[in-house]
């Protein structure tokens, strides 16, 4: 059957075209009746919200144009995937049959600008009507865009276009409506706020607990101000450049195309990316939609059920820009990087599983913060995506016009922790208490400090009373009992670091600290000069200061140095491992000049190639001998700073470096005879 004959016009109507039996959304309608124009009586929800809405978008010469019987290619792009159904509903009750539609919600991998573009180019030759109805332009026939006549954007209703919608379906106008009215809310959730029944001032009333439910849904109000969280560091100017940018948009003094659209935040577990992304879309105003790409996965796996997941993201998106809205695509790492396809025989062979989607990725990516051919956004998307594995994510995603800045949150420094602090007690304790809480803690993770208050908040309501800075101290340092012999041993060690720093003059000493539950348990943190780049004598250095801590066991202690500086990458002797290993095989600072990968990669290389090992085995060696020597030039500095260390558990900077001017020996090495042991 390929069309029916109208009695009264005698007009052909030919079929919309048959593409694919699965998609459906595609509208078929060869048998629709002879178009009779919508009634203006009472109207159902539906129509009152598209119809207003549609109404709102299209100036009344577009409308004439629809209405007349010439050959035209149009497109209608809606807020939304919920729109298509009923705005192609709409659009035929309105303009008649004659025009063939083409609706395409997205649900299936198959709606895409390669099917139907045959029988789109046939049909417009033939002089007859044709119109696509999406969310997403790139759903529909490519000939259709490129023969494209009209194009209408249907916007998300403002506040006056529910007051119409209102009107339409209770009879009565409502009064005054609230500004930011149905902001967040799909077509479905507005819909539900019209009842049978309800006067204007219900509806609205509904509309606007909606709205507000949906922006508690988004963003919570218990955020810290983006103005004063230092901790951000380069993620805090790009937030406060994005809010001005954004706000330039809303009045018209900056384009789209302006704006940098896309973010990718990397650091280590912990550092406050996903609360990032919420400080930023409160800051922005606008709404926001949280996603981890891991769960994109968890239904079923299937390829049409994960792409259709990360569709919906954008697609609610889409339904809350009014006119911007951020997508936090957590855990970007988890779509694979195509680079490793070669790379692996397992990557291989998930590849044609992997590519469409990815594809499919970096299309909605375009499509959602770029702009149309006039100028104006598709969508008004702004995409922060993060990872704690920068080296996963495919380059493809980091190009300009995607995610084009890369910026990591590194663990903050005193400063940023004690803002955090001040957040988290919420004026509970005065702020002159926070600063040495902040020194004890500096480098501590989000996720650490929150945990650290959390314990205090639970030992003082224990003991039934407010919270106190002692309840913060409490919570920092572990009440666990360490045999005396071990605890004398971990504050030599770490005083072996602090005091080696001083006495060659590597970095600032920040503090020393055992036995804290928050964090590593035992640490000496030590800030490197970030004056200049380092060279081979500040990478020594640092080397030196990491194998302080056994030169001090050994000296001080019968038995000599324990496992403690060992045991894994991230110990004394790891640390000290890799430094070396890329002095030589990385950063071109060795006998060598080549280049043989990472510093990671390096160490494997160490592993297992014999003549790189002894190479790096000898400057170790060369390294610890000068650190012995240090630890016994200032065997007395050594000395004092592990007994207060024992007695206070915690040391700042100032009082390591107090200890180790009153202590110092008469005539220390000079750094150059140190340098040359």
């Amino acid at each position: 059957m390929r069309g029916t004959v109208d009695p009264k016009t005698r007009m052909i109507l030919k079929m919309a075209p048959i593409e694919e039996p699965e998609i459906e959304a595609e509208d078929h309608h060869g048998d629709a009746p002879p178009f009779k124009p919508a009634k203006r009586g009472r109207q159902s929800a539906m129509t009152a919200v598209i119809g207003a809405s549609f109404e709102a978008s299209v100036p009344k010469e577009v409308i004439r144009k629809l209405e007349h019987n010439k050959s035209l290619a149009a497109i209608v792009l809606v807020p939304s995937p919920a729109w298509v159904g009923p705005m192609k509903d709409y659009f035929r009750a309105n303009f008649g049959g004659r025009w063939l539609l083409i609706a395409r919600d997205g649900k299936s991998h198959a709606q895409n600008g390669d099917v139907g573009s045959d029988e789109v180019s046939r049909d417009l030759a033939r002089g007859l009507c044709v119109a696509g109805v999406s969310a997403d332009a790139a759903l529909l026939p490519r000939a259709l865009l490129s023969a494209v006549d009209i194009t209408i954007r249907v916007g998300v209703p403002t506040p006056a276009v529910l007051g119409t919608a209102i009107a339409r379906f209770a009879k009565r106008s409502p009064n005054d409506l609230p500004p930011g009215l149905g902001i967040g809310l799909d077509l479905h959730d507005m819909v539900a706020c019209f009842r049978p029944g309800s006067g204007p001032a219900k509806i609205a009333q509904r509309l606007q607990a909606a709205t507000l439910a949906s922006r508690s849904e988004t963003v919570d109000d218990r955020l810290p101000a983006l103005k004063d969280a230092v901790e951000y560091g380069e993620a805090r100017i790009f937030g406060l450049q994005l809010a001005r940018d954004i706000a330039a948009f809303r009045e018209g003094r900056a384009k789209w195309s302006d704006m940098q659209k896309g973010i990718c935040l990397v650091s280590e577990p912990g550092c406050g990316k996903s609360l990032y992304a919420r400080i930023l879309a409160r800051e922005c105003g606008v709404p926001i939609v949280v996603t981890n790409v891991a769960d994109w996965f968890k239904n079923s796996g299937y390829l049409d059920d994960v792409i259709r997941s990360m569709r919906s993201v954008f697609d609610r998106c889409a339904a809350l820009a009014n006119p911007c809205a951020i997508a936090f695509l957590d855990e970007i790492d988890a779509v694979p990087n195509r680079d490793d396809f070669a790379s692996s025989n397992s990557g291989s062979r998930n590849k044609d599983y992997w590519l469409p989607l990815i594809t499919d990725l970096l299309l909605r990516l375009d499509n959602s913060m770029g702009s149309s051919s006039t100028g104006s956004p598709r969508h008004g998307i702004i995409v922060v995506a993060a990872t704690n594995n920068p080296h996963g994510v495919d380059p493809a995603l980091l190009r300009p016009g995607r995610l084009e800045k890369m910026v990591r949150i590194e663990r903050p420094d005193a400063a940023g922790v004690e803002n955090m602090l001040r957040f988290h007690v919420a004026g509970d304790l005065p702020d002159r208490h926070l600063p040495d809480i902040a020194a004890m803690m500096e480098r501590s993770t989000g996720a650490e400090i929150m945990a650290l208050v959390r314990e205090a908040r639970r030992i003082a309501r224990h003991a039934r009373r407010a919270l106190a800075a002692g309840d913060l101290r409490a919570a920092l340092l572990t009440a666990e009992k360490i045999p005396l012999k071990t605890d004398w041993r971990i504050c030599v060690h770490e005083a072996g670091h602090a005091v080696t720093a001083l006495a060659i003059g590597y970095g600032r000493v920040s503090h020393c600290v055992v036995g804290a539950r928050v964090g590593t348990a035992n640490r000496t943190l030590i800030d490197a000069d970030t004056g200049d780049m380092p060279t081979r004598s500040v990478i020594e250095d640092r080397a030196t200061v990491l194998l302080a801590g056994r030169s001090a066991e050994r000296l001080l202690l019968k038995d000599g140095q324990s496992i403690g500086a060992g045991g894994d990458e991230a110990s004394d002797i790891g640390l000290a491992t890799e430094a070396i290993a890329s002095l030589h095989l990385s950063w071109g600072l060795g006998s060598t000049v080549s280049y043989l990968g990472t510093r990671r990669e390096v160490v494997e290389a160490v592993r297992y190639d014999g003549s790189l090992r002894a190479l790096v085995e000898a400057d170790l060696q060369r390294l610890q001998a000068r650190a012995d020597k240090v630890a016994e030039t200032h065997r007395e500095v050594v000395v004092a700073v592990a007994k207060a260390l024992q007695r206070r558990r915690h040391l700042s900077g100032n009082a390591v470096r107090a200890i180790f001017e009153q202590y110092r020996p008469v005539r220390a090495a000079s750094k150059k005879e140190v340098s040359a042991c």
